[in-house]
């Protein structure tokens, strides 16, 4: 925090550092004519002794377009940025990252990959990022571990500084340009305009109880009566995460890889350009946490049956979002080449060799636990509390078992 200086021999006052946040998709992309116009203002200029701050909204972005659009547009906006201020000389660019622990909302457990997989000339010894949620436990919680994260970040911005980046082929940037839209189209057209969907995503994930359970620090919604689009992107993450659809990390991927003119590429992108490589394989250790039978059961305990063609058209909703869930899968492993979507991280496949049974058990008990609660099926108000405690306690469980949940 703090005042942002005035320049040495400045008659200007100090002002409060103000920091610019884009974070939809058309945030993004109109992030660069609004700073050039902002830095071109000398009353603005004057007082912010040469250095700016700039926010990259990670979480909303990627709610409003899907993954694979959100960061093609935080990456293009973030190089876009870099030479307005460099362009414009003597402005000392940083940048904000507003990440969450999820992939779905920019997060990486693979910091220092994700660090010196940046946008080239975009760090340049300065990297400013949030924690959040359970992340701050995870990262910060005992003085050895974060002891050991701060010197991940450390090692991995002093690396950056004398690393070359790798700089995006033009066909490169004409593959992502395609498959983002196309990506993106999809991620929309299920999201915004197929009418089972908001009915399906409250019938089938914990949305609703969050709002009743002490998980958050903020209400789950901007607006109270609004639709997705008034959902907070932590919520919105977090109802996905607890049935293991993970959603919004990968609808519409599937569309935007799986295009044919673009297969040849997009293997030479995997193995030659490491921002695009670590978008794959972060959306690859999701699709491997991610399980179509448990969002099955899901579907089958909770999609209510009051109107046979209400139920038979979430039912069917609930079909293609699985099947687009398995296609997904596998056109990331035939990107990648890998045989399996740990991508060779025998530790990761470890691990879910191990919290998978555990993972199973609560997600069948949420399951029936959410349709006794929706259903009515409890004999007293006694019954109706232990069963709410119960659903707080798998929310809890699946979430402290996916490890990157907020």
């Amino acid at each position: 925090g703090g005042n942002a200086a005035a320049r040495p021999g400045s008659a200007s006052k100090p002002m409060m550092r103000v920091v610019p946040l884009f974070e939809t998709l058309n945030d993004l992309n109109n992030a660069p004519v609004i700073m050039e116009r902002l830095l071109r203002l000398p009353a603005y200029t004057g007082r912010i002794g040469g250095r700016v701050e700039t926010m990259v909204g990670y979480s909303d972005s990627a709610k409003d377009a899907g993954r694979l659009a959100a960061c093609w547009a935080q990456y293009r906006c973030q190089e876009a940025l870099a030479k307005v201020a460099k362009d414009i000389g003597g402005i000392e660019l940083t940048f904000f990252h507003g990440k969450g622990g999820t992939v779905g909302r920019g997060g990486s457990p693979a910091v220092y990959r994700a660090v010196l997989s940046h946008p080239p000339n975009t760090i340049d010894g300065r990297f400013r990022v949030t924690e959040q949620g359970e992340m701050i436990t995870q990262n910060f919680g005992h003085e050895s571990i974060a002891q050991r994260t701060l010197d991940v970040y450390t090692a991995a911005v002093l690396r950056e500084k004398h690393h070359t980046t790798t700089m995006p082929k033009p066909e490169w940037r004409a593959a992502m340009d395609a498959i983002s839209d196309v990506s993106c189209g999809h991620y929309r057209h299920i999201v915004r305009e197929d009418p089972s969907f908001v009915p399906y995503f409250r019938a089938v994930t914990p949305e609703l109880q969050l709002s009743a359970l002490n998980v958050g620090s903020r209400p789950a919604k901007r607006n109270p009566k609004g639709g997705v689009e008034s959902l907070r992107a932590i919520p919105w993450i977090f109802a996905w995460s607890q049935t293991r659809c993970h959603l919004p990390a990968w609808l519409g991927v599937n569309k935007g890889l799986g295009l044919e003119e673009y297969q040849a590429t997009l293997h030479d992108m995997y193995e030659g350009w490491p921002w695009f490589r670590e978008l794959v394989e972060l959306i690859a250790m999701i699709l491997a946490k991610a399980d179509s039978t448990i969002v099955e059961n899901y579907d089958r305990q909770l999609i209510p049956g009051s109107s046979h063609s209400q139920k038979d058209d979430l039912f069917s909703l609930g079909e293609r979002v699985r099947a687009e869930l398995q296609d997904t899968q596998r056109t990331v492993l035939r990107i990648s080449g890998q045989h399996d979507l740990n991508m060779g991280n025998e530790v990761l496949k470890r691990e879910l060799e191990v919290r998978s049974p555990y993972l199973d058990s609560l997600n069948v008990l949420q399951a029936e636990v959410m349709r006794r609660l929706q259903n009515g099926e409890y004999e007293s108000e006694e019954e109706r509390n232990l069963l709410q405690d119960c659903l707080l306690i798998t929310i809890n469980g699946v979430a402290a078992g996916l490890k990157n949940s907020g």
